[in-house]
Formats: C-alpha cells, structure tokens, sequence
C-alpha cells in the first residue's frame, strides 16, 4: 500500500497501529520549514507573537538500522593477547620453530611447561595461548604433559570421613595452590556448574594435598576427586596458527571493500544518525529511521546465514537492520491535540490483543529508554529541543531522571497509559519531526518464554497551523514526501 493510500485508510491526525523496530526519515535540518501551500502562511497567531495550534500526523517506520562498534571482547578480548616482548624465554624459541614448520620434543623442559601455564587464566585452568609476534596475532596448541582434575558427576556413596575435605568451616587453606585446586572443582552452589583443574606442572602442595585427601564436599556433596594426565607419553608438540577476524570477533567480519558502494554509503548514514541519540544505551550508539533499504543489501543479507560485522575505514562495526513488523504487535497507539492547551498532545498506547499475529495475553510490559511511552524531541536551527512531558497516566512509576534511563510498566488488557506532551513555547511556526521507539512484551498461551518486539514510529508537528489545513501538507512537509 502506498504512503499516501495509509494515510487515507488510518485517516485524520491520530493513527492507530501495532508493530516491531524499523527507522527512517528526512534530515532533521527539515524541521521548522514553512509548510504553507502555495509559499503562503496559514499559521494562526496567540496574539503575543507565538503560535500555538498544532496538527499532528504519525506514522509507521519501515526499517530501523541500530549501529555500533562491538567490544572486542565477544571474541578474543586484545588483554589475552601477550605481546612478543613479555612472551616467556622458554616458549620463544618452540614458537618459532612452531611458526618454521613444526615443533617437536621428547623431552620438555619444567621452564617450557610453566611457560605454558603462564596464558592459563581463571581458577579453573581455562588456557588462552593467544601471542602477538611480528604485528601478527596468533593461537598456539600446545601437545604437551598436562595434569588435570575434577569431581566425580555422582556422589560418593561409600567413602572414609577422615578423607574428605568438608565445605563448612574447613576451606581455611592456608596454601594458595591448593585454594586454587579446591576452587576450581567446587561448585559454590546446587545450580552452578563444577569446573576442571588444568596444569603443566602439578604445584608440589596439590600433590601433598591429593595425599591427603580424596574427597571434596560441596553444594551438590561429596565426590571423589579423578586425576589423569594428558598427553603423557611423548612425542610432544607445539603448533600455532594465524588468529582470523573470525577468532577475534567471534563472528566474520566483512571489509567495505567487499560491499557495495551504495550499502557502505547507508551504513555511514546510520553510523552518522542521532535520530534517537539522547535515548541509546551507550554514546557509540546510534540508530536511523529508514524508509527504504538499497536492493543490493538486501541480496547480500540473502546470501548469509550467520551475523557477520562490518570494518568500515579500518573500524569494525555492528550494523543490524531490522524490518518493521506492525502487523504481529498487540498494540495500539494514538495521537492528538490537547483541548485544553494549544502547545500540547497526547500519545496513548494501549494493548490490544486483536490487532497481533496471533494469540496474546498480558500483562503486557512497555520498555523505553528516557520515558515512556517514548521521549520524544525535534529539532530546530540544529539544536534538539526535548518534547517535556506535562503529564503522564497509566505508566505505574516515576518517569527516569536520565535520557539513557530505562522505564518500564506493565498493563493488563482493557487499560491503557497517556503522556502529555508540551511543544516549547518558543518554537516557531513550521513542521517539525519527532522519532519515537518502546518495546513491548506480551505471553502467549502455552508457550515459553514470552514474546517481544520493538515499535518505532514518526510525528509530524505543524505548528501554527489551523486545523482546517489538510494533513497530506504536513505529511508532505515532514516527511519529505510530494505528491
């Protein structure tokens, strides 16, 4: 259906709609243009120099792009990566000879096997062998000697008292080899998992311990402890590897120069946006309201199967687009003029079960960063000029202090919550744009977990303009949109 025929069907200046995420719409260096047909001005006048009279026209939002740069940390986090200089002496030379064709070794030094032990991180043994050598990232596999341990899956039925380690009162260890060891069996309660204990070289007070001791007790109760050593017999080995971008961001990452010009040109326009900036969780953030995404994205995202990141101009970023889906929103939301004041309208958001793609029930929750039902804000001479709300029913709860801070309400079928917003006093007569996003999630009958989505949509605000102005004009004004 055409804009312009979606405007006829919703009619008026309220529209009542349902939906997820999306973004689009003008530069906002359109907002307060003379919108007047003709060039001529048919802005009403308070008497003491502001216009007051507001026609308002909101609509739907096709696609919203969210962009950001990832923190590398999803992947291979950089701090795991030792530089060339503080790779211990004893691994220097193995790794060379790794990187030369091979190593091998019947006989490994203790310095070579502490040497390994030094990239274990975590209680539990956990081995990041991530090196830099010659500006190249690599990983390093080490075939080598290692002691492992952990706890028996079933609890010991049958065992000699004098042999276990309690969990109450007794994990005063004075040894820190030994805390360790005893850490990384034990699990701190009945839902968390147990984990394994992992060395090249066997601390001599573990050994002593293990004489002691056969038996640990902890949240799920006492197991036997099982030690075994890996690659025990020789030959031994070390083998290394180039790191990919895959390694390092967990994800493949796609360089500009593999993209077509147009979609690198409307990743910038999302990377560039602040179309909802105030509100995003984190200042690298931004997001674009689009009415249109370029074919050849879309026959590069047809042929992926998997997430892929982006490096733009040497920096890798997380471009997500999403396709507006207002037909599976149980959702309804409505805009109009105050009657009481001529700088003020209300949004209404309502649930309303008929208008999903299939069964819902509530409670339904509303999230928005900044207030809810959305924080709203326009523009004018490029500076953003914040839409205050007067007066909000129906949110359950103050409104945050922050522009970043979460709000959240929850409401049944039947109710519904209403904010009133104030247009600043001294804006000038024109047509502004205002961009809006909450999120919702409702329950399903018999399903686990519950289902979300996102609603993002625009507001045109004609300022000064009678009410017996057509609203395709403003539509037109706002939007960019001519007949």
């Amino acid at each position: 259906m055409e804009r312009r025929a979606l405007l006829t069907a919703i009619g008026g200046s309220a529209v009542a709609l349902s939906g997820c995420a999306g973004e689009a719409g003008p530069d906002p260096g359109t907002n307060g243009t003379d919108g007047g047909a003709n060039g001529t001005d048919d802005r009403s006048d308070d008497g003491d120099g502001t216009t007051g009279s507001l026609v308002l026209e909101l609509r739907p939002v096709p696609h919203v792009v969210t962009a950001y740069e990832p923190s590398p940390s999803r992947g291979i986090d950089p701090e795991y990566v030792v530089p060339e200089s503080e790779v211990p002496d004893a691994l220097r030379e193995p790794l060379a000879a790794a990187l030369d064709g091979g190593f091998e070794t019947d006989d490994p030094s203790d310095a070579l096997l502490a040497a390994v032990d030094a990239f274990r991180v975590y209680d539990r043994g956990e081995l990041k062998p991530y090196v830099e050598i010659d500006g190249t990232r690599y990983a390093f596999d080490p075939m080598l000697p290692t002691f492992t341990a952990e706890l028996a899956d079933e609890p010991a039925e049958e065992y000699d008292e004098e042999r276990v380690l309690r969990e109450a009162g007794q994990r005063d260890l004075d040894d820190a080899a030994v805390e360790t060891f005893v850490n990384a069996l034990t699990a701190y309660g009945p839902n968390v998992a147990r984990g394994e204990y992992r060395r090249c070289v066997r601390p001599e007070s573990v050994a002593v311990f293990l004489e002691e001791y056969d038996y640990l007790e902890d949240g799920r109760g006492v197991s036997r402890i099982e030690t075994a050593v890996e690659n025990e017999e020789p030959p031994y080995a070390i083998t290394i590897r180039e790191l990919t971008d895959g390694d390092l961001w967990d994800r493949p990452v796609v360089d500009e120069a593999a993209i077509d010009d147009e979609v690198v040109a409307f990743f910038e326009r999302a990377l560039a946006s602040d179309h909802r900036a105030p509100a995003l969780p984190t200042p690298d953030r931004s997001q674009l309201f689009a009415d249109d995404v370029p074919d050849a994205y879309e026959a590069f995202a047809a042929g992926r199967d998997e997430p892929v990141y982006y490096r733009i101009d040497g920096t890798v970023y997380s471009v997500i687009v999403g396709e507006s889906r207002y037909d599976r929103l149980p959702v309804s939301v409505s805009v109009a003029p105050s009657e009481d004041a001529a700088r003020q309208f209300s949004l209404t958001v309502a649930p309303a079960p008929e208008n999903a793609d299939g069964d819902a029930e509530g409670p339904y929750t509303f999230t928005s960063r900044g207030a809810l039902p959305s924080a709203l804000w326009t523009f004018h001479e490029g500076e953003r000029r914040s839409l205050e709300i007067v007066e909000a029913e129906g949110v359950g709860g103050s409104q945050p202090r922050r522009s970043d801070g979460e709000a959240l309400a929850s409401i049944e079928a039947g109710g519904e919550m209403t904010a009133t917003y104030a247009v600043p006093s001294d804006l000038p007569a024109g047509t502004y744009l205002s961009r809006g996003l909450f999120r919702l999630s409702w329950n399903v009958p018999g399903q686990t977990p519950s289902e979300h989505g996102a609603y993002p949509f625009e507001l045109a605000i004609e300022v000064g303009r009678t009410a017996t102005t057509p609203t395709e004009n403003i539509y037109s004004d706002a939007f960019g949109v001519r007949s």
